[in-house]
């Protein structure tokens, strides 16, 4: 009867699937085991990072898929009225829990040959899963997770607490086992401790829970989420854009007039909805201002070293400057997919264009926007080629620009429903790309002008030709009527 209920419970993530496209999750598995097999195959030197860096995603994506799924079978009405269901959602996931874990502490022992015993790396493996089991709980954990470790060092606590380390390490060495059993009991109970038995306090966080697992399942395909659904933190971090959002749409209905121009300004504030340029601007620079104060702390480790960190750290700094800039542009075509109720009344608007002059005026709003982010998104990344002395990391610019033409400029009318494949392809295309042109230049020497030619040069010949097929479309809203 148990083993029969477990096969059940592990087994709904799989049988809950989407079951829209499968070939693209075999692609997008493909893809990345390919990139696996070419790293290793040019730089034999790098088999064990590779090889444990791959086991441990893959470990960790497991175990966060269970236990998201774990936590949507812990109804309040199935944990108050079926008799052990609860009791067999813990022990799932504690049986989880520990094989994970033991299995990350071995692959990081057995490959990456770490030089401490086995209990060691077991240990630390523990606490990570159980972290990030709540975590996907509670969401305000990831920002403990993702500025945790910068924090804790920026701030010199590793020095202040160098007594107590010294102290907790010779228990270690004396008690090993005792200290293993006690801090794994400690870490057991905090992963049951994830589900409720349908008591008023489970009900509420179980509430809360869905509607910030709704909000994610809408974000996938760019529609906008309530941020109520993350709770009163969520609303005070989402006041300020709404607060700028709303004066700018007062400003642009004080300022209306009946032409093309005015008329797109008002359009563009339903079409682009959430991904619309004030947001988009006002949350990247809320995420640049978390990354420096994240830089701020991680540079006080450096001392005098800083030039060394920049240089280590460049490409990721590359890699999440490129997505903060690059990324919501691909979604806008998404965007009109989720505002097509309206457009139909955006059409009897005074001044509205009809016919080829629509096509081009929403091809003109969704290139404008890309290109302006494209164009200071490429400043930032030369700003820190420049500081690095690596100019490599412009190729992630290079990437991006091919792909925009062929993203933005599909025929509205045409479109269908976004799904997480249409929404990750070109992002994906672009960090593929941009890590291609990277690799020519850092290790086949390429120039980096004649990469830039030709990432310009197939830009204007795929512009010119998805710009006259969007043209000669039928009228561009509202969308997704002729698919």
């Amino acid at each position: 009867m148990n083993a029969a209920a477990w096969n059940q419970m592990l087994l709904a993530p799989w049988r809950q699937r989407d079951r829209m496209a499968p070939w693209a999750r075999w692609l997008l598995w493909m893809s990345a085991l390919l990139a696996c097999c070419l790293c290793i195959y040019f730089l034999p030197q790098t088999t064990p990072v590779v090889i444990t860096g791959a086991g441990l995603l893959m470990i960790v994506a497991t175990w966060m898929i269970v236990v998201g799924s774990l936590l949507l079978q812990n109804h309040p009405h199935a944990a108050r009225l079926v008799p052990g269901h609860a009791r067999r959602l813990r022990e799932v996931a504690l049986a989880v829990w520990v094989l994970s874990s033991l299995a990350a502490a071995l692959l990081l022992w057995t490959v990456a040959r770490l030089p401490v015993s086995l209990p060691a790396v077991w240990l630390p493996m523990a606490a990570l899963f159980a972290l990030t089991a709540w975590a996907v709980r509670q969401w305000m954990l990831w920002f403990l997770l993702s500025f945790g470790p910068a924090l804790f060092f920026g701030a010199g606590l590793d020095r202040r607490l160098a007594p107590l380390w010294q102290a907790l390490r010779a228990l270690w060495e004396a008690q090993t086992l005792p200290v293993l059993a006690l801090v794994l009991l400690g870490l057991g109970w905090a992963v049951a401790r994830l589900f409720g038995d349908g008591d008023a306090a489970h009900l509420e966080a179980y509430a809360c829970w869905a509607r910030l697992r709704r909000a994610s399942r809408d974000g996938v395909g760019s529609k906008r989420g309530d941020a109520g659904a993350f709770g009163r933190p969520g609303e005070w971090l989402a006041r300020p854009f709404d607060r700028a959002a709303a004066a700018w749409l007062r400003h642009t209905l004080a300022t209306a007039r009946p032409d093309e121009a005015s008329v797109m300004q008002r359009a563009e504030i339903v079409l682009h909805g959430q991904q619309h340029w004030l947001r988009q601007a006002l949350g990247t620079l809320f995420a640049l201002g978390l990354a420096a104060l994240g830089f701020l702390f991680a540079f006080t480790m450096a001392g005098k070293d800083l030039q060394g960190h920049w240089q280590q750290g460049a490409y990721g700094m590359a890699i999440g400057l490129a997505s903060m800039g690059f990324n919501p542009g691909f979604s806008l075509p998404n965007m009109l997919w989720h505002s097509r109720r309206e457009q139909a009344l955006l059409r009897l608007l005074p001044g509205m264009p009809l016919g080829a002059r629509q096509n081009r005026a929403m091809a003109w709003m969704q290139l404008r926007q890309c290109l302006v982010a494209w164009t200071l998104t490429t400043a930032a990344l030369a700003g820190l080629a420049h500081a690095t002395g690596d100019t490599s990391l412009l190729c992630l610019a290079l990437g991006a620009l091919p792909l925009s033409p062929g993203a933005l400029l599909r025929p509205p009318a045409r479109m269908k429903a976004p799904s997480a494949w249409t929404v990750a392809l070109p992002i994906f295309g672009f960090l593929v790309l941009g890590w291609g042109l990277y690799a020519m230049q850092k290790h086949w020497s390429v120039p980096l002008p004649l990469l830039a030619a030709a990432s310009v040069a197939a830009t204007l010949a795929v512009g010119a030709w998805c710009w006259r097929r969007a043209v000669r479309a039928p009228d561009a809203l509202p969308a997704g009527r002729c698919a």
